[in-house]
Parts: C-alpha cells; sequence; structure tokens
C-alpha cells in the first residue's frame, strides 16, 4: 500500500525520500517490506500530511488508501 501512496502522489522514490528527510534506500526497502516500523510509521506519517489515509481492512474489504488531495468528481468534467 505504501508504494500505491507514492504512485496517488504522482511521485518517484527519490522525490519521496527529498520531500520526506527519508534516505532513498529506506524507502526502496519499506516498500519491499524489509524495513523497521519505526520507518514505516514515520512514512505513513508523511504521506497523511500529503492526504493520504490509509483504511484497515474491515469485514468484507481489504487494504486500501484515500487520497484527500483529489478535488471534484469525475462527473465534472465529461469528454465530448
Amino acid at each position: 500500500m505504501l508504494s500505491v501512496a507514492r504512485l496517488a502522489l504522482g511521485q518517484t522514490q527519490a522525490e519521496v525520500a527529498e520531500d520526506s528527510g527519508i534516505s532513498p534506500r529506506t524507502i526502496y526497502m519499506i516498500e519491499k517490506g524489509a524495513a523497521g516500523i519505526a520507518s514505516v510509521e514515520k512514512l505513513v506519517r508523511h504521506y497523511g500530511r500529503r492526504g493520504v489515509i490509509f483504511l484497515a481492512p474491515n469485514g468484507t474489504e481489504g487494504w486500501g488508501i484515500r487520497a484527500n488531495f483529489v478535488a471534484g468528481s469525475y462527473d465534472d468534467e465529461r469528454p465530448e
């Protein structure tokens, strides 16, 4: 889900590293699932400050994200 959040923001791992203060290697390790919880939590907080909310699984759906930075609706602009 962390790589999905990064892609939703339209950023590369290098851009996230520069923006968050987390090393590029650590970003890579987090997305690979090989980093410590403290690093993961720091990245989750970084994405949260940029409008990404992580959704925990419930009885019928798995993990997900919500992007608060997306404004408008798909119905607002329809191609003719």
